[in-house]
Formats: structure tokens, C-alpha cells, sequence
């Protein structure tokens, strides 16, 4: 998920740096612990190949919408972006479709984190059941409480955290952990009675959780105001640097240690990662219930109205009902499948956007795009419809 802007940049920093920065920061996150494991379980040994398919659609679409912001809007939100051009119902619609997605998107978060634990536990995933529930709902009441407080993560913190959250994505893959069988169906990280092109499906639907944040260029190009090279070669670099790290993540969760995991090992890996889960799903949950006041009538506007305690404990409620819903198999990636539908309706329309507002590139651009995003839905619908 998207992190919070920094207040500010070094006007002496070069505008290409940071928009890069900005998009690196906006996609890794919570996704680079999640994901490899599910791709692994879903996937197996066609993973790089779907993870390539998800960058190079992802960097698509980071540069559609950087071309269509660039001259025409100052810095703003997705939902902003497409709600200026096209109208406040497209507005509403992303905002919408986001919130709801962001619920989802936490009980995926928790669910990988009671895994994490009962992989410590037990010495591979679970199989597929109720047995991580508790946890999950676990960790979602611990970061709806702190989302309820006053306490706020610094931004020191916040800039460290994917630093954080990367590095002990590394040192799982390394060692293997958790232990997933390629193709590891029935259990919480892939579904049974999927066909292999299912899978495959399902691990580019569910990689969208992890590049939810391409859209970060619509706050970051306006607000460097660069000319149109350096924002292009801005968007390849940000790119670039997320392919390295996803990519690197997906070869070495391939590779990783064959052996059993120590079990103090296990242990502190686990905790690590339940912590560091828990602390994404604490600022997404804020995240969820400023997105939700915002299609209230009075929360549009730099007047709107906070959300309040009221409002954060019903989105809180609300991943929890997702994480007892996904009491199934494959409870992660079916639960990411929320994000990915917010993704797609959000980058679809920005894609419509610059159908309609574009220059003859652009629009040429913002067909492709959509033809691309309609195809991936039209055809993944009815092969994960058995999921």
C-alpha cells in the first residue's frame, strides 16, 4: 500500500530521483513479505515470469498516468486525478472501490502474519482451515486499537519501515521460510481445485495487492514539475528499482535453503513479521477510514471532516468480517483478489482519462492500457471463478 507523503523535497534534489523515490516508496511495502510465498504456492517455478508480467504492466500504467497528470494537475490522489478530469462520480468510484479494497487488503495482511506463526509453530504453512483465524483477527484488533488511539508513527519510522520490512523479506527468502511447496494448494497460501493456468491467474490477479502504488505518480510528478524526459525517466527508474527488488525477492524465495529452518529461527522470523505486518495494517487502517470519510458529503475538500472513532471501528469490524470470511483455503491470495479489483477499476479509469483528455500518444497509450486491463479481467474472471 501506498505510503504517506514526506512533507517536503530538497528543491536541489534531481526531479528524477524523486519521482523515482516516490514510486519505489509507494509499491514496496507489505508486499514484499507477502507476496513471494504466495506466488511460490500458487505459482512455482513460472513465478519470475508472472512477477515479470505484473512489472512490466505495473511501470504501463506509472507512465500513463504520469503522462496524463504531468501538465494538467497539481499533486493529488488517484481518486483526485480521475475525479478532476472525468468527473466526481469516477472520484467517488475510486475512492469507494479503495476503501473497500483496503479492508480486504488487511485481513490478506493479518492472515500471512498467523502463517508466520503457525509455520514457527509447526514447521510449514497450515493447512487450509480455521487454525490461523484467531491469530488473524489477533493481529487486526491490536492494530484497530492503535488506530483508534492518538499515537502516530513517525516519519522517520515510516521511512524506514519498507528498509525494515524489505530486509526481513530477504532473510526469508534466503533461508526458505516459510516452507512452501510449489504448488502448495490447500492450504492458507493457495487454493485447491485450481487448474495450473488458475494458479497462474490468481498469482498475477494477487500481485496487484503488491503493486497497488503505481499511482503514487500523480502526486509525485506534479509536485517536482519536471519536463516530460526527466518525468519518463523518472517513472523507468522508479520502475527499475521495484523490478530489483521483486524480482531478487521471487529468485531467492526459488532458491532458498532446503534444509529445515532452526527453530529459534523460525521463531524470530515470525515475530518479526507478524510485527512489522501488524504495524502496515495499523496505518492502513487509518488509511481505509480517511478514504471511507471522504464519500461522506462533507468529507471532499481540505475542510473535510477527519474520520472519527466511530468510523475507524467499522472499518476495523470490517477486515475482521473479511478475515473470517477468508476461513478457506487459500485465504491470502483470495482475500488480495479485493485490492486487485480496486487497482484495476482505478487504473482503468485513469486509463480512460487519457483516452479522453489526452494528445494522440497518450490516448493511443490509454487504449492499449485498457485493452490490456479488460483482457486480464475478462479472462481471469471465469478461470477464478471455481476459487
Amino acid at each position: 500500500m501506498t505510503e504517506p507523503p514526506e512533507a517536503s523535497v530538497s528543491p536541489a534534489a534531481r526531479p528524477e530521483r524523486v519521482i523515482a523515490a516516490r514510486l519505489s516508496r509507494g509499491v514496496l511495502g507489505a508486499g514484499m513479505l507477502v507476496m513471494p510465498p504466495v506466488v511460490v504456492a500458487l505459482a512455482g517455478g513460472d513465478g519470475p515470469l508472472v512477477w515479470t508480467a505484473h512489472l512490466l504492466l505495473g511501470g504501463s500504467v506509472a507512465l500513463v498516468l504520469a503522462a496524463l497528470v504531468r501538465a494538467r494537475l497539481g499533486p493529488v490522489s488517484l481518486a483526485g486525478a480521475v475525479g478532476a478530469l472525468l468527473g466526481g462520480w469516477a472520484e467517488r468510484a475510486v475512492d469507494g472501490v479503495f476503501a473497500v479494497a483496503f479492508t480486504a487488503g488487511q485481513a490478506a495482511i493479518a492472515w500471512f502474519a498467523a502463517v508466520s506463526l503457525l509455520s514457527a509453530a509447526d514447521g510449514s504453512p497450515p493447512r487450509a482451515g480455521t487454525d490461523g483465524l484467531l491469530l488473524a483477527l489477533g493481529v487486526l484488533v491490536v492494530a484497530g486499537a492503535a488506530a483508534l488511539g492518538p499515537v502516530a508513527l513517525p516519519v522517520t519510522v515510516l521511512r524506514w519501515r519498507p528498509w525494515v520490512a524489505g530486509a526481513l523479506a530477504v532473510a526469508c527468502a534466503a533461508v526458505g521460510w516459510p516452507g512452501v511447496p510449489a504448488g502448495g494448494a490447500d492450504t492458507a497460501l493457495a487454493p485447491s481445485g485450481l487448474s495450473s493456468g488458475g494458479a497462474l491467474w490468481l498469482a498475477l490477479a494477487a500481485l496487484f495487492f503488491a503493486g497497488v502504488g503505481w499511482e503514487a505518480v500523480t502526486d509525485a510528478v506534479p509536485s517536482v514539475a519536471a519536463g516530460r524526459g526527466r518525468t519518463y525517466a523518472g517513472v523507468v527508474l522508479g520502475t527499475a528499482g521495484v523490478a530489483v527488488v521483486h524480482l531478487g525477492l521471487a529468485l531467492l524465495q526459488g532458491r532458498g535453503g532446503q534444509g529445515p529452518v532452526p527453530v529459534p529461527l523460525r521463531w524470530g522470523l515470525a515475530g518479526a513479521t507478524a510485527v512489522v505486518l501488524t504495524s502496515y495494517c495499523f496505518t492502513n487502517i487509518r488509511t481505509a477510514s480517511r478514504i471511507a470519510a471522504r464519500l461522506r458529503p462533507d468529507g471532499r475538500g481540505p475542510a473535510g471532516r477527519p474520520p472519527g472513532k466511530a468510523l475507524v471501528t467499522a472499518v476495523g469490524a470490517a477486515c475482521c468480517a473479511f478475515a473470517w470470511a477468508g476461513a478457506r483455503g487459500g485465504a491470502v491470495p483470495l482475500l488480495l483478489l479485493g485490492p486487485a479489483a480496486a487497482a484495476l477499476t482505478g487504473y482503468a479509469l485513469g486509463a480512460v482519462a487519457a483516452v479522453r483528455h489526452g494528445g494522440p500518444p497518450l490516448r493511443c497509450a490509454g487504449v492499449l492500457l485498457l485493452l490490456v486491463l479488460g483482457g486480464v479481467a475478462v479472462l481471469a474472471v471465469p478461470v477464478l471463478s471455481g476459487a
